[in-house]
């Protein structure tokens, strides 16, 4: 990718380490130093901009510092100090450059954090009766609230509300905290499924209310589906996306669930139960037993795990203490709701350019679109892209101004005739199925030449090969001051920099210091920054 766009950071991640050295500026005084001060301003510019995150921004100021020795009277290598401050800048942005390939390229996935069924199911619940003002409290609490759930204050529930008043006391408070993102959105639609709406606090329990939570058993979002079980309720997961973090899609799916395990099991308690264990243990436990009450199976100890004995009354529990947290000495201000737009992005874009369009930090936008796995929307079909509340329109006209080559800032790879998925595989080290999957594609896809596909893997500060294209064409002077026009080549099989220096005019030497080349070798399908003497 190209150093002025330092394109494969991993966003506002990308920020300079501090071990790494700032330029050795020059002494300013003259008419020569001070475009060597212009150029370092630009420079900083761009390097500030970086840690921002802010790509395009940096990209043009990176260019402009650039820009500055290439069009100055005499060239970058008029004297001796305009080289050296030109090289300076070169390797300057070079480093970024190096680093932003370190942090990664868009591609990894976004870390997981630890589900809070493995961390509260496992928790004993004390079998002792419990304090009387706990059950004095909590009955209190029961009269005050409008209920549609039919809470069960016995021994077990009360002891799970001390548990949320003692050792889970922050865990509690953090998690209701961050439901009022999505416990307006969960309540409304168990409404419209006809389910108790109180059954929202099932999500507090499965994962406090955190979109990217996975447990121990592979289960994933706010409602902790586990693969197959998602799949069944539409929840697509590829490459590009997981809709098990889609709290909208999983709330859905999570309904549709509960509703039919209450179909299949008669009873509230044992289809929570279900969607802790499966309907068929639980099924499994009504047929040895006899019995379809809940709390009798749980008794008898074998009916099921320590972990669904717990969770049918961590559920009551914090229906109860969630709905009347100031009789617990809850201070909890909770989140607002989540607001956004929606606006169909096609294809692939990178978020970072998104984050720029709608000027909003890329963290974000990643939260609002926890579904998304790599740093970017799915390739092959338009995506609904959630931006903050009152950006649509600006996403949608600045993605229309955005050049196609800027929409996705990551490694690609041009199809030469005869190359296969495999063979194209091969040759970066994946797998066939990752590449077929990061560019919406069957494994058995036979590839047409000159096709462009997205390459999903970590570049290596070694395969730099080019610049990325500046937005454009400008006007700008070469060495020895005669006017050359700035545009973009992109590298076709077959090409050598001696062929292409002669077809614009340009020597292989500048060619390479153009594009901080190390050596003749350049890959079909890179892009190089051109100053042609040709009129085009």
């Amino acid at each position: 990718m190209a150093l002025a766009a330092v394109a494969c950071g991993h966003g506002a991640a990308v920020a300079p380490r501090a071990a790494v050295p700032e330029p050795n500026r020059p002494a300013t005084g003259n008419a020569q130093a001070r475009l060597i001060d212009e150029a370092d301003g630009h420079l900083d510019a761009g390097i500030a901009e970086l840690k921002q995150g802010h790509l395009n921004k940096a990209r043009e100021e990176f260019d402009a510092a650039v820009d500055i020795y290439l069009t100055g009277p005499g060239g970058a290598y008029a004297t001796p100090e305009l080289a050296d401050g030109y090289r300076r800048t070169l390797d300057a942005i070079h480093l970024r450059e190096i680093e932003a390939l370190a942090a990664g390229d868009g591609f990894k996935e976004p870390l997981s954090e630890p589900a809070s069924i493995d961390e509260v199911g496992d928790l004993a619940v004390a079998e002792a009766a419990p304090n009387p003002d706990t059950r004095r409290t909590a009955e209190e609490a029961i009269q005050a609230e409008a209920n549609d759930f039919p809470v069960e204050l016995n021994d077990r529930t009360l002891a799970c509300i001390d548990l949320y008043q003692g050792r889970l006391r922050d865990w509690f408070s953090a998690a209701l905290a961050r439901g009022g993102r999505y416990l307006p959105h969960i309540r409304e639609v168990f409404a419209e499924e006809g389910i108790p709406q109180d059954l929202a606090y099932l999500a507090l329990v499965e994962s406090a209310f955190k979109t990217n939570a996975l447990s121990r058993a592979k289960a994933k979002g706010v409602f902790q589906f586990i693969p197959a079980t998602g799949k069944r309720y539409g929840l697509q997961q590829d490459w590009w996306v997981d809709e098990r973090s889609d709290p909208e899609k999983a709330t859905h799916a999570a309904a549709k669930y509960l509703k039919q395990l209450y179909a299949m099991l008669g009873d509230w308690n044992l289809a929570l139960a279900g969607y802790n264990a499966g309907e068929y243990k639980v099924l499994r436990g009504i047929n040895r037993y006899g019995t379809r009450d809940f709390w009798e199976l749980a008794r008898t100890r074998s009916a099921f795990r320590p972990e669904t004995r717990n969770y049918v009354p961590m559920i009551h529990a914090a229906i109860v203490v969630a709905k009347a947290p100031e009789k617990y000495g809850f201070n909890v201000t909770p989140d607002a709701r989540l607001a956004y737009d929606r606006v169909a992005v096609a294809g692939p874009v990178d978020l970072r350019v998104i984050a720029e369009c709608v000027e909003t930090p890329l963290d974000e936008v990643r939260s609002l679109n926890p579904e998304l796995k790599r740093l970017a929307t799915p390739a092959g079909e338009s995506y609904a892209m959630r931006v903050p509340q009152g950006r649509g329109a600006q996403l949608t006209t600045c993605l229309a101004a955005v050049p196609a080559e800027k929409r996705v800032q990551f490694r690609t790879h041009v199809v030469a005739r005869g190359q296969t998925l495999y063979s194209v595989a091969k040759k970066y080290g994946i797998r066939s199925q990752d590449l077929a999957d990061a560019n919406g594609l069957s494994v058995r896809k036979t590839l047409s030449t000159g096709t462009e596909l997205i390459i999903p893997i970590e570049p290596r500060a070694a395969v730099v090969a080019s610049r990325t294209p500046s937005t454009g064409v400008t006007r700008a002077s070469n060495e020895i001051g005669s006017s050359r026009t700035r545009l973009s080549y992109r590298i076709r099989p077959g090409d050598t920099l001696g062929s292409i220096a002669t077809q614009y005019g340009t020597t292989v030497r500048e060619l390479q210091s153009w594009n901080r080349l190390r050596s003749t070798r350049i890959a079909a399908g890179s892009v190089l920054t051109i100053f042609s003497a040709r009129k085009f």
